[in-house]
């Protein structure tokens, strides 16, 4: 297939439906268009789409991705393989099988029968294999908290209840995209940007483009597979094995004279990492490569203004322990005296929190940045529903009224998917509730499961949980579908603190119910929406994604049980990472550490005794009102002046702070590669950009995951010599680990008053 010519080109006209200028959902016009020319606006209903192939090869990703996601989630920083590897493999595959796999008709008896050969590879098929791999993508939130049971609350409540526990909070999800699809998929001006280039991936395989100038461009999968082999040797002989001072580069620790605090501002451990930078992909990641530059921009003024300046001026006030010394990134909590404290000491073997315990000990702290994060979650949540009313609002209310009177947009792509059943609502609505689908089972097992199963959690709590979820879930599908970031869902974690504290493991349950019905919502509308561009029938779409849900809580849990029944990486668990000689520090699971923190912080202690009563006063309260306000500001802006681009301002995304307890040496590094792939060869080289840039993106991801899958199953034991780049571990651990504070942290203190 010849790739287009387009590195001087206009951008490729735009679906006329999506360039509706009286939409207010069409945040960035241009980027939009420039890749959607590539949806098409025909279909041939006779092309296969479930076919045995989408079956073999849709297991076989699923598996792949689920495991090495599973497992590069305990990473200190994690990373995640996209389901682009599915797309991008799959294909030749496809076609391999299509040409050598003879026809034959193969009964099922009662089931039917099938072609072992139905036709040549179609993007039908293309498109259902990728959602095995977002499936095995997104992976099953719920393991963090069957972990932070076992390690931290030692609870254990088995196999077969840890597993209908993934299952139930996994498959409830579908019943609130059911009632979302009609005005979230359906409405053309409803544009789904983040998987816009997905999207144009699949047409890059199977649409024809004319190539007008007649050069010769390496393909895809030649691109794929050059990058990702390139990758893996640099991670190899770069940070992730033989050079490892390339990891971090805390420039401004460098640079600044000993003794001073700007010195350990600059620190990517235990400090903000200001200026500093990495030279490893496993910390940037494809994102930098993926979302739009605008929404680089404004998740990079976040990280600046939070971490780079406010935390920084935190330092010295309440918010820090008289002991705690100069800590101001991690996860985990310390007493009055500056000591760790945490379930061991604070939780009792009922899982109650033990107050006398509690009041000898208050007040409880956490770093500025763990503070200033929760203030961001907070303020996330409110900005999303006041950005979704004041910038969408007419927009949904005229949707709903059209899909209620039975008025759907006739757009190309509605009338072409009128070829195909659709799904019945009583399909979806049953993953919830209905007394005619078997899949009632699912809300009364997940009840009895968290009820029964040493959990404890009472079985209104469980409704509560999915009511949370159905009231945040469409404003953040809303955010999601216009910029392209979804946002966290703290509120769930409050609601239950609030109503009865003092119970960290119900909480958690309570927490992970909220999370992942909503974000797994947003999974399934993802894939639903690149279905409806691509034509796909909603009814084969349906039937992946319930099959892949399945199959990835099995994966998830069984790969989480090999992981930890190491003991060594239970302990590294613990610590963060921090202070772990070899490659431990790089797996100090600090996603599962925020969760533990969590638990204790909104679970055990509650937000009225750990926020309301303390030192954080007014933290929680100041984030939902600042997000509340700034969304009708930033529209008031538009009124006052045309000469800012003031729709590219997102206020949900400007309140994401970031995780504390990682490396901070991503921020300054992930917004150059934004700035140089997504703005100067976006402007400037469009071409390449249209053909390469996710492509490489996901090449790249492939082949650190696979370097660092090498060096952990087979090169940790290897002892390599000291050198530059690798120095012994004595002068490695303060430069790896990043500027620590002298042990004389008074001194330190003093020079920070002095200044």
């Amino acid at each position: 297939m010849a790739a287009p010519d387009l590195e001087k080109a206009e951008a490729p006209t735009a679906d006329k439906n999506i360039d509706k200028k009286d939409s207010s959902f069409v945040v960035d016009r241009e980027f939009e268009q420039s890749v959607a020319g590539m949806i098409p606006q025909t279909d041939d209903p006779s092309s296969p789409a479930l076919t045995w192939r989408v079956w073999l090869l849709g297991i076989f990703f699923c598996f792949v991705l689920t495991i090495l996601n599973q497992l590069f989630y305990y990473r200190t920083n994690s990373f995640v393989i996209t389901s682009y590897l599915a797309i991008l493999l799959s294909y030749p595959i496809g076609v391999f099988l299509a040409k050598v796999v003879p026809a034959k008709e193969i009964s099922l008896g009662p089931l039917g029968s099938f072609n072992t050969n139905p036709g040549p590879f179609s993007i039908k098929e293309h498109v259902l294999i990728g959602i095995w791999g977002s499936t095995g993508a997104a992976g099953v939130y719920g393991t963090d908290n069957l972990l932070v049971q076992r390690a931290f609350y030692n609870l254990d409540i088995g196999p077969a209840a840890s597993i209908l526990f993934l299952i139930g909070t996994s498959v409830l999800g579908f019943g609130i995209s059911g009632v979302c699809r009609k005005f979230l998929i359906k409405p053309a001006h409803m544009v789904w940007p983040s998987i816009l280039p997905q999207v144009a991936l699949y047409g890059a395989f199977h649409i024809t483009q004319e190539n007008k100038s007649g050069k010769k461009h390496l393909s895809s999968l030649q691109v794929f597979f050059i990058g990702a082999c390139a990758m893996f040797v640099y991670h190899l002989i770069g940070p992730g094995w033989i050079s490892p001072m390339l990891s971090q580069l805390p420039l401004l620790c460098w640079i600044a004279p000993n003794g001073t605090m700007s010195q350990y501002y600059g620190s990517t451990s235990a400090g903000v990492g200001i200026f500093s930078l990495t030279l490893d992909w496993s910390y940037i990641t494809s994102s930098a490569m993926s979302v739009p530059y605008w929404s680089a921009v404004n998740l990079f003024v976040s990280y600046v203004f939070f971490q780079w300046l406010l935390v920084p001026l935190s330092f010295g006030n309440d918010w820090f322990s008289p002991v705690l010394g100069l800590v101001l990134n991690d996860s985990h909590m310390t007493n009055k005296d500056g000591k760790p404290i945490g379930a061991a000491q604070l939780v009792g073997d009922n899982h109650k929190i033990m107050l006398d315990v509690y009041e000898a000990n208050k007040p409880l702290y956490i770093t500025p940045y763990f503070a200033w994060s929760y203030f961001g979650s907070m303020a996330q949540f409110t900005a999303s529903i006041s950005h979704t009313v004041t910038f969408f609002g007419a927009d949904i209310v005229k949707s709903f009224k059209a899909s209620r009177q039975g008025h759907e947009e006739d757009d190309i792509h509605n009338q072409l998917m009128k070829a195909y059943p659709e799904v019945p609502d009583s399909w979806y609505y049953g993953c919830v509730i209905s007394n005619v689908s078997p899949s009632f089972v699912t809300a009364i097992m997940t009840i009895v499961v968290c009820h029964v199963s040493g959990i404890g959690m009472a079985w209104w709590a469980t409704l509560l949980s999915m009511a949370v979820s159905i009231i945040g879930t469409i404003p953040i599908a809303i955010v999601l579908a216009s910029t392209g970031n979804g946002t966290p869902r703290l509120i769930a974690e409050f609601v239950y603190g609030l109503i009865l504290p003092g119970d960290p493991v119900v909480m958690m349950a309570f927490k992970c119910l909220g999370v992942t019905v909503s974000s797994q919502c947003l999974t399934l509308l993802s894939d639903l929406k690149t279905g409806h561009y691509l034509k796909v029938p909603p009814r084969a779409i349906f039937t992946v994604q319930i099959v892949s849900q399945l199959l990835a809580v099995f994966i998830c849990y069984y790969t989480q049980v090999f992981w930890f029944n190491n003991p060594e990486h239970i302990e590294w668990l613990k610590v963060n990472g921090k202070g772990i000689e070899g490659d431990g520090h790089n797996w100090g699971a600090t996603n599962t550490n925020i969760y533990y923190s969590a638990s204790l912080i909104w679970g055990a202690i509650g937000p009225i005794r750990f926020f309301f009563e303390s030192v954080y006063s007014g933290l929680i309260i100041g984030g939902l009102i600042v997000g509340l306000v700034l969304p009708p500001l930033l529209k008031a802006g538009s009124y006052l002046t045309d000469k800012i681009p003031w729709h590219l301002v997102q206020a949900p995304i400007l309140f994401q702070v970031g995780s504390p307890g990682a490396y901070q040496s991503a921020v300054l590094t992930s917004f150059l590669v934004s700035t140089f792939f997504q703005f100067f060869m976006y402007r400037y080289h469009r071409g390449w950009w249209t053909r390469y840039n996710y492509v490489l993106a996901t090449a790249l991801d492939v082949g650190v995951a696979i370097a660092v899958l090498l060096v952990n199953a087979a090169l940790t034991s290897v002892e390599l010599p000291n050198w530059l780049l690798n120095p012994d571990e004595d002068t490695l651990g303060p430069l790896l680990d990043t500027c620590h504070p002298p042990e004389d942290q008074s001194r330190w203190q003093l020079s920070f008053e002095d200044s």
